[in-house]
């Protein structure tokens, strides 16, 4: 027995004690005891069934539609352990034993309501949210920028997880049908096509052929398109897979990046697009250099637009970027597009702006980030990977920026700065 499984152990045996002291509560009760004790304890089984089949298949090798039922499976079994969780919070304080019988009824009525609500809104993120794209519409102002380039539309997308649908191309045609009304002049996508392996795109290949924009269709590869979480006989076979999805997006007229870069030209002026290789954090070794994928590295006066899966390539701290020996991009890099953390796929309204536990992984988890006259965009991505579902605000994002040229301008006496 492998130590990965200690905790899911301990997660079964703790929620087989709540179920046991629910049943004992079930049973005590005045109106209909043995219809509610019976039913809970025939959805336990179910659920601990449920719970200990999609722990026992190996999700490394399994088909991609077992790997997306073992997703759903343990999605289920949370969606009715997370409630009961929250509701004995509530409830447990309420019935002590000074309690009043009032304390106790509205406990009771307290508890169910938080169980309930939050239920529902678990299955709304399983079975609404995630079909429903959201256009976020950012414009970004730039010194370094052409003239001919003042008013340029991108569209960035990302984390598509084409795998999460099994084949189901209903949604990705909503996005891309999405994507070409905004009509943009380069459309972006910063990585993860899929979630294990090539074929899980197949399905969508005369889909996502249909995107459409002057400049074309620029992408770099994620984590999870160079097969890391899938369990390969070969390396052969290993970078056989990683080569197919290249193929495949190049079949589709994509331009993808790996580790190069793109010129877009617009009279006399030029834009350089680069991809560097998926940042995967230290202890890996690192391949994807600026100053490698960028052959005009030292071009100071080229405004430059970065693809990196992974936002913390951006901006890394002094003892990190000494011990990867790794470049700190945001000094080089106008503008840098990234995905890659899905905002955990949790993301709730807080005063006016939007929290997530992704904070807590990632300083950069979805939005602008500003460093001087450098910025960084993270797209909270259109797929989903780990559960099927997205809670909250974080619906899948389609991102539509439009890059300003900075003129001459004033500063009031605050110190904001006036367009003229």
């Amino acid at each position: 027995m492998t130590i990965k499984w200690f905790p899911l152990i301990a997660l079964l045996v703790v929620n087989f004690g709540l179920d046991l002291w629910l049943f004992r509560k079930f049973k005590r009760d005045k109106k209909w005891p043995r219809l509610k004790s019976g039913a809970h304890a025939v959805l336990s089984l179910v659920l601990l069934a449920m719970m200990v089949v999609a722990i026992s298949i190996p999700r490394r090798q399994c088909e991609n539609g077992t790997f997306v039922a073992i997703m759903w499976m343990m999605y289920i079994y949370y969606t009715f352990y997370v409630p009961r969780y929250l509701a004995a919070v509530i409830w447990v304080p309420t019935h002590l034993k000074k309690s009043g019988k009032r304390t106790r009824k509205v406990g009771g009525i307290a508890a169910t309501a938080v169980g309930v609500l939050v239920f529902i809104y678990m299955w709304i993120g399983l079975l609404v949210i995630p079909y429903h794209v959201n256009v976020e519409r950012v414009e970004m102002e730039f010194e370094n920028l052409p003239e001919e380039f003042d008013g340029y539309r991108i569209v960035v997308f990302s984390d598509t997880h084409l795998g999460t649908y099994n084949g189901d191309t209903k949604f990705i045609q909503e996005c891309v049908d999405s994507i070409n009304s905004l009509k943009p002049d380069l459309i972006c996508f910063t990585g993860d096509l899929v979630s294990r392996r090539s074929d899980e795109a197949l399905p969508f290949k005369q889909i996502l052929s249909k995107l459409n924009a002057p400049d074309g269709v620029v992408s770099v590869l994620g984590n999870h398109d160079i097969g890391h979480y899938y369990d390969w006989p070969s390396e052969q076979a290993k970078q056989a897979d990683i080569q197919a999805l290249i193929d495949f997006q190049k079949e589709m007229g994509w331009t993808v990046l790996v580790n190069n870069d793109s010129i877009l030209r617009r009279g006399s002026s030029e834009i350089a697009v680069v991809g560097t290789k998926c940042f995967l954090g230290w202890p890996f070794p690192q391949k994807g250099y600026l100053d490698t994928a960028y052959v005009d590295y030292d071009k100071s006066d080229r405004f430059v637009l970065l693809l990196q899966h992974n936002p913390m390539q951006w901006k890394l701290d002094k003892a990190y970027q000494k011990r990867v020996t790794m470049l700190r991009l945001c000094d080089k890099v106008d503008l840098m597009l990234s995905g890659h953390t899905h905002a955990m796929q949790c993301m709730m309204p807080w005063f006016g702006r939007n929290i997530s536990p992704a904070c807590f992984n990632n300083e950069f988890w979805g939005g602008t980030y500003v460093d001087g006259d450098h910025k960084l965009y993270v797209n909270i991505g259109i797929g989903m990977v780990g559960m099927p579902a997205r809670l909250g605000n974080a619906y899948p994002e389609i991102t539509l920026i439009t890059l300003k040229k900075r003129g001459e301008c004033i500063v009031d006496e605050k110190g904001k700065r006036i367009r003229d």
